[in-house]
């Protein structure tokens, strides 16, 4: 947000002492702080609320604003109730080193800024990041893929301050924040994942978790398009984010659902690959059972080794392994 939004907001009550050419800057954040000092808590780009407490003479103003300009903060906005009035020296200082100065009204609490503030930017910074995974998805749609689910969850984790992780059907990681989630947790939350599917009800899911906490969970669905669960019951990922979506804007709800929608897309990938793996392993199963020579057998396994085990630079050892799901009475799990 701009600097000029909060004179724009009535409710506020904020008078602007000094800094008329400096209002387009961008505000990223909101900090309370009576310390003469609070250079250590500062980033950059902070409307700082200050209640003046710090000030007990004229000559404290200027290494107050002098450390506040340093650090690269937006504004300053100081309470009129401490000492009835914003002292000129701090007005001074504030001009000589081009930092905006907000009086605040004695009848407006600072909770009151700081709210404002900090819904304005969360709500830019969730449409910023939505233009990102926008971006992103146009890029894995018509180019190779990246990082796969990792890079748009550090993007998650780094704009939004969440933590989330894909998982598989059967609780396995396949991407997600830097700490993994124990493997009891990751099968609880599969088993969720796969009852909600089942019931059909809308996503997200929201699963309390022992020990404390919400877990909200959201399908990651290819575009296999099959009507019967059981043709993707077992296949499909989800994203689990740590916290309770049923308290979020309805503008975060969507990006979370675009993010799943990027995945997806990369998921998408990847089974295409698989696709092309399959095939040339089937040609190997038919040279196999139609009693091909070794030698036959031997050259086809290491002209299909770059795309059956990417990566590998020698031929490795192979193992052959079968398996089929038997589903009980012919219904799913």
């Amino acid at each position: 947000m701009r600097l000029r939004a909060l004179l724009d907001t009535e409710a506020l009550g904020l008078r602007l002492l000094g800094g008329q050419e400096e209002l387009d800057r961008t505000v990223r954040g909101v900090m309370t702080t009576d310390l003469r000092d609070p250079s250590r808590y500062l980033s950059g780009g902070e409307l700082v609320l200050t209640g003046l407490a710090w000030r007990h003479g004229p000559a404290d103003s200027e290494p107050f604003v002098r450390i506040l300009a340093g650090a690269g903060v937006a504004a300053l906005a100081a309470g009129e109730a401490g000492l009835r009035g914003i002292p000129a020296d701090l007005v001074t200082a504030c001009a000589r080193h081009r930092l905006p100065l907000f009086a605040v009204d004695e009848q407006v609490a600072f909770a009151a800024v700081t709210e404002y503030v900090v819904r304005q930017v969360s709500t830019e910074r969730t449409g910023d990041l939505a233009a990102v995974v926008e971006r992103h998805r146009r890029l894995m749609s018509s180019g190779p893929a990246g990082r796969g689910p990792d890079a748009v969850l550090d993007l998650l984790g780094s704009d939004l301050d969440l933590r989330a992780w894909v998982l598989s059907a059967t609780g396995r990681e396949i991407g997600g924040s830097d700490r993994p989630l124990p493997a009891a947790l990751r099968a609880d939350l599969a088993g969720a994942q796969q009852a909600a599917a089942r019931t059909a009800r809308p996503s997200p899911h929201r699963v309390a978790v022992q020990g404390g906490g919400t877990f909200s969970l959201f399908p990651v669905r290819a575009d296999a398009g099959a009507g019967d669960i059981r043709a993707t019951v077992l296949s499909d990922w989800f994203l689990a984010v740590a916290a309770d979506a049923g308290e979020w804007p309805a503008e975060r709800l969507d990006l979370l659902r675009g993010v799943a929608q990027l995945i997806a897309v990369e998921r998408d990938r990847r089974e295409a690959a698989r696709a092309v793996r399959r095939r040339l392993a089937t040609e190997v199963f038919e040279l196999v059972a139609g009693g091909a020579p070794p030698a036959e057998i031997g050259a086809r396994l290491r002209a299909a080794t770059p795309v059956l085990v990417p990566g590998v630079a020698e031929v490795p050892q192979w193992q052959v392994v079968v398996a089929r799901v038997d589903w009980a009475g012919g219904e799913a799990p």
